[in-house]
């Protein structure tokens, strides 16, 4: 028997380039889709990564490169920053966080809860519960 916790997918919010990550690990336990959702709660400041399909026109296409070790998906946007910023105001411009989830494989969707970010120190490489 092993001591090794289970994964979680993780999410990485980035305020300073306005960039969300999701980890390969997010993607992998999705099943590796080729598209997916991106869901926003501000109710319930939740952000949820859903598995999704070409005809959905709301799904971002998650290309695969060989070359890219990392795998992990990237998308920019100033605005969708903004908005996440405002539902959790303990996050800080110019910072990094990062969130680590929850899965439902039978919904093929990872969710992430803004309340529960952990600020990424780049220069130390330490993490700091927001």
């Amino acid at each position: 028997m092993s001591n090794q916790p289970s994964p979680q997918p993780i999410l990485c919010i980035d305020l300073k380039k306005n960039r969300i990550r999701i980890h390969k690990i997010t993607l992998h336990m999705l099943g590796d889709p080729e598209y997916i959702q991106l869901l926003v709660n501000p109710g319930t400041h939740m952000i949820a990564v859903k598995k999704s399909v070409h005809q959905d026109y709301l799904a971002h296409h998650v290309r695969t490169c060989s070359s890219d070790i990392r795998n992990s998906y990237e998308l920019y946007s100033r605005e969708l920053l903004q908005t996440l910023r405002q539902t959790n105001v303990e996050l800080s411009n110019n910072k990094s966080y990062r969130i680590y989830g929850a899965i439902n494989k039978k919904e093929g969707l990872a969710s992430f809860s803004m309340q529960e970010c952990i600020l990424v120190d780049d220069s130390a490489r330490t993490e700091e519960t927001v």
